[in-house]
């Protein structure tokens, strides 16, 4: 069982709060919508790298992601490709707990 001291507060996924609360995933994305606007979240787009998984940079909204990324971790372990269009990459929704 997920304790609330596990949920690493610079990412907190809908999953995370769905778990915890024991609700829907569309109870907990309502959950967290509501932390921003009472400005205990801040909502984050994370650019997921093709090759393993990683979120490989932050956004606070879809207008600061550049048209293509390099995921510096596969630059310095010489995988191929590590340079990505952010159009043809996945993307997360998360939140972090506002400081």
């Amino acid at each position: 069982m997920e304790t609330i001291s596990s949920i690493d507060p610079g990412k907190i996924y809908i999953e995370n709060i769905r778990n915890f609360l024991k609700v829907s995933s569309h109870k907990a994305l309502t959950f967290c919508e509501m932390a921003v606007t009472q400005n205990v979240f801040e909502r984050r787009i994370g650019i997921v790298c093709p090759n393993d998984g990683r979120v490989i940079e932050e956004y606070e909204n879809e207008n600061q992601i550049p048209e293509t990324i390099t995921c510096h971790i596969c630059e310095l372990e010489d995988r191929e490709p590590n340079t990505f269009k952010t159009s043809k990459v996945k993307t997360i929704v998360f939140y972090k707990l506002k400081t």
